[in-house]
């Protein structure tokens, strides 16, 4: 495993234009030991607490689209190694700076906290990075002197499967977008696993029309955070036990990538509300949870001038009035699904022999004309257990004799020098269309098993609910 024994910020040398930030886009160069990338942190740093409460309608900047990368110009990317570069070079004394800044995603992790204020394995997964990335926004913005007009990009992987360029190249610390620590192959441009983000990913996403599968609850986290989300973390980082930077939660925003990634998961939030109103689906479908539990989460930040401020999650459902940023809408076509619950025998503690499907008697008739007409079908488990210390990349299998079926890919990240504590849960939506006619059998169907992937260890399938979603049409959603 490699270790690297990087100095601290002190010893840095920074060599940038910082005297211009006022003015026009710079050029920007710095200089750094070869340790660039950091191992994680030994201790939690300090948290902001309190602070100014952000209030609705404070934002009275320009509404500026966020771009995707690839759509960046040629000034636009230098603004954006520009604000990176003057952010790694700011004195370690100032909580704007880039470490402390990418700490500040540790301190909502189980490593710097406990359940009640974590921001994984729950529902305020979304909103959280939300903020995050906002006062990350105001921070960059200001320091190119363009608090007005700049805007984070995303990493649109549903498209562009490979890592763009500009964060890989050059690799070097020259490069304030390159990170050190990431996977060989990606960081050489290979492309994305087949089904991790990929655009038939996030069709299935856009088609689950509740919160809690897509987002998740209060004590359970949505389909989004192990698929995409936790996938492309692993994918990105280190293969090694400590999956630095990327593939662990106590430093993943050490790599610039992390934040391209969030801004295109708060892409697929923003889409997936867009879908509330679309004519065919329920009045009820595409929205957030109302539980004041939700609504009432609040988090501290520093802004662009140092102070601590203070965001609720209701402050953030309304990007484009209050964060004042929007994104360009896409004409999208989502499946309209009959939903059959169903039960999950579960057989013991042998991951070998996890747990079988049993479908209502009612429901016997819709899943056979599924199978004959091979239906898209969808397989939701809601609120699966996790074990103590579960953390990488798994696969569901549906089992038949010597026939095995994949139902998809899911991950959950690890953190900084440990493995997840206690149990969680997670809401899995994996594709049961091939694997169908094995899980109804009506002599001994499929077993339904989660394998581990790149060392990860395997566990026992157990869910608090089953579903089976079999899809009957499709609508359009126009652009709004």
């Amino acid at each position: 495993m490699k270790r690297s024994h990087p100095p601290s910020l002190e010893r840095r040398r920074f060599v940038a234009g910082v005297a211009a930030l006022g003015g026009a886009a710079v050029a920007w160069r710095y200089v750094v030991t070869p340790a660039f990338a950091q191992n994680p942190p030994s201790g939690c740093p300090t948290p902001p607490s309190g602070g100014t409460p952000f209030q609705p309608g404070q934002d009275q900047r320009p509404i500026v689209l966020r771009p995707s990368i690839s759509a960046l110009t040629s000034a636009q990317l230098t603004e954006l190694r520009g604000a990176y570069a003057a952010l790694r070079a700011l004195p370690s004394s100032d909580p704007r700076t880039w470490i402390l800044q990418a700490d500040l995603h540790a301190l909502y992790c189980q490593q710097c906290t406990n359940d009640a204020t974590q921001i994984h394995f729950k529902w305020s997964f979304f909103p959280w990075h939300r903020a995050y990335l906002y006062y990350y926004e105001r921070i960059l913005g200001a320091l190119v002197g363009n608090l007005d007009g700049f805007r984070l990009p995303y990493w649109d992987w549903e498209v562009a499967r490979s890592m763009p360029s500009p964060y890989r190249t050059p690799a070097a610390a020259s490069n304030s977008l390159w990170d050190a620590n990431r996977d060989g192959g990606i960081a050489g441009g290979g492309g994305l696993p087949s089904g991790d983000g990929d655009l038939a990913r996030v069709q299935q996403l856009y088609g689950t029309q509740d919160f809690a599968t897509f987002g998740g609850n209060a004590s359970s986290a949505g389909a989004c955070e192990n698929n995409p989300h936790g996938l492309i973390h692993d994918d990105v980082g280190e293969q090694t036990p400590t999956g630095l930077d990327m593939g662990n939660l106590g430093f993943a925003a050490r790599d610039p990538i992390f934040f391209a990634h969030h801004g295109n998961l708060d892409k697929l939030w923003s889409h997936w509300n867009g879908l509330a109103g679309t004519s065919g689906v329920p009045a009820t479908a595409y929205r957030n949870p109302t539980d004041p539990g939700f609504l009432n989460a609040t988090w501290s930040f520093y802004d662009e001038t140092s102070a601590i401020v203070s965001m609720r999650a209701s402050d953030v459902l309304d990007h484009s009035d209050n964060l004042r940023y929007i994104y360009a809408l896409p004409v999208l076509h989502i499946p309209i699904y009959e939903i059959i619950r169903c039960e999950l025998i579960c057989c013991g503690p042998d991951p070998e022999k996890s747990a079988t499907l049993r479908i209502p008697q009612e429901s016997v008739d819709a899943t056979t004309l599924a199978v004959r007409d091979r239906l898209p079908t969808s397989l939701v488990l809601h609120e699966v257990e996790i074990p103590a210390g579960a953390t990488g990349t798994f696969e569901a299998f549906a089992v038949r004799g010597e026939r095995r079926v994949s139902l998809g890919r899911f991950a959950i990240v690890g953190e900084s020098h440990m493995a997840m504590k206690g149990a969680h849960r997670m809401t899995l939506l994996l594709d049961a269309t091939k694997a169908l006619p094995d899980l109804l059998a009506r002599e001994a169907p499929a077993t339904l098993r989660v394998i581990g992937r790149r060392g990860a260890k395997s566990f026992p399938l157990r869910a608090k609910g089953a579903e089976l979603r079999i899809q009957r049409s499709a609508v359009e959603a126009p652009r709004k």
